[in-house]
């Protein structure tokens, strides 16, 4: 990318802003200015010099994100909570500008505490969950917890006293959740929740012999290509790996464990993308 001076020209709730298309083009194609802008950030002079583009937004909120595409360095006044400048970020694409100029890159060898969660709910978590935007789940007996980058909490997912086996993000929106059955009562399996509202969107079912039947959801599993794998034990000799399609939630396949295997029991599955395998509890389960 070639160094550009081109002016551009912003509104941004009523206060001016004058930059060029080199510091913009700092936000990545991702971000809100590589949406306006072409591919190639070549900006006309002739249109962007008397061009105004006009941004709805809280201006000094912008006036704080703009120097940091320009210096590559964060500096909040106090005036600004950190709470509307991260909605802002969000809003312009440019989170991971921040959560770097914060924290720094990740660096697996030098490793830090920078926030903790705690006091949320007695007991240790059955699952803890990275989401995709920074964010993370934490399942507690028959809670979920979940929360954004900022560690702020979102609406819990409370599933009615069936215990939580597993929890995984298939989108910076979604978490599927795996739970017990509930003796009796045919509640347990695996649904699909809103990461922000606890909303429960859609439930995954088994068939055998077609009929829906009831089971219990262990280990959570995803392939590259839309598939979500669970470890499950039925009522009707339905043990083993179910397979689901992530974008229609149907059952596509089930691999029923061979004599003398647990598959049924796994409570730990990992996709394994270079020989397209399941991996758990220390033995390949399956090959696809």
């Amino acid at each position: 990318m070639g160094i550009q001076k081109d002016m551009v020209r912003f509104n941004v709730g009523g206060r001016i802003f004058e930059t060029t298309a080199t510091t913009l083009a700092n936000a990545g194609r991702n971000s809100l200015f590589g949406a306006m802008f072409d591919g190639n950030w070549d900006l006309q002079p002739s249109a962007t010099a008397t061009t105004e583009h006009f941004i709805d937004r809280n201006p000094d909120c912008f006036a704080v994100l703009l120097d940091l595409l320009r210096l590559g360095e964060l500096h909040v006044p106090p005036n600004i909570p950190e709470k509307l400048l991260y909605r802002e970020a969000l809003f312009y694409g440019l989170s991971d500008h921040v959560r770097s100029a914060k924290w720094g890159p990740f660096d697996g060898n030098k490793l830090h505490l920078t926030q903790s969660i705690t006091g949320q709910a007695p007991g240790d978590g059955t699952a803890i969950r990275a989401g995709p935007d920074g964010g993370c789940c934490v399942a507690h007996g028959s809670m979920v917890h979940v929360y954004d980058w900022m560690l702020e909490e979102h609406s819990p997912i409370t599933l009615d006293y069936q215990r939580v086996n597993d929890a995984i993000w298939v989108d910076s929106k979604s978490i599927v959740i795996s739970a017990c059955e509930r003796l009796g009562r045919g509640e347990g399996g695996m649904g699909l929740f809103s990461a922000s509202t606890g909303e429960l969107r859609y439930k995954f079912h088994v068939t055998h012999e077609n009929q829906v039947k009831s089971y219990t959801a262990g280990a959570l599993s995803l392939s590259s290509d839309y598939k979500l794998f669970s470890s499950c034990k039925g009522r009707s000799h339905e043990y083993g790996i179910g397979a689901w399609d992530q974008v229609t939630g149907k059952q596509i396949d089930f691999f029923y464990e061979p004599p003398g295997w647990s598959l049924g029991d796994a409570d730990r599955l990992q996709w394994l993308h270079g020989i397209k395998a399941w991996f758990g509890r220390g033995l390949i389960l399956g090959l696809r």
